[in-house]
């Protein structure tokens, strides 16, 4: 059985360090897809709660090495059926989906107030830039430290 040499201990490997929790700007690293949804992925089309995202694949962009280029993704959930007569926070469903998705299509696109775009269609494209709030959390194992982007509660912002 061959035997190769790696170059370093195992035991001196470090692990990855989380980029602090802060504005970072962020580049659309892929062209935007429309996709399924995990229900639709799981139960087709008739399944409950069934409907697309806009997948937008981000890296990030800092001129400290040790935080550039860094993977993110934003789904960005499109309104479906069951979205009617339901709300969140007092907001239509509908409109608090669309809301978010202004929010985001806007910061990318250079604009600082979402209510200045028109019509019923966004621009999301490969190289736009935004920043984008990141935070420090857990994820979807309840053990692994990971950074993420809050899209709720901090609204990305255009680059200056």
């Amino acid at each position: 059985m061959p035997v190769f040499s790696v170059g370093k201990d195992f035991n001196d490997v470090q692990e990855a360090q989380l980029m602090p929790e802060d504005w970072y700007v962020m580049e659309i690293s892929a062209e935007p897809e429309q996709m399924p949804n995990k229900a639709m992925k799981v139960g087709g089309p008739d399944a409950e709660k069934a409907g697309f995202n806009i997948v937008v694949k981000l890296k990030s962009i800092s001129e400290d090495p040790e935080y550039s280029g860094r993977p993110f993704t934003i789904w960005l959930s499109l309104p479906n059926a069951t979205d009617e007569g339901e709300f969140i926070n007092g907001q239509d469903k509908v409109d608090w989906k669309l809301q978010k998705i202004a929010k985001i299509a806007a910061a990318f696109n250079g604009i600082s107030d979402w209510k200045q775009l028109t019509g019923d269609e966004i621009n999301l494209a490969k190289g736009m830039r935004a920043k984008c709030y990141v935070t420090q959390g857990i994820g979807m194992d309840e053990q692994t430290p990971r950074n993420d982007i809050d899209t709720m509660n901090m609204t990305p912002q255009p680059v200056a």
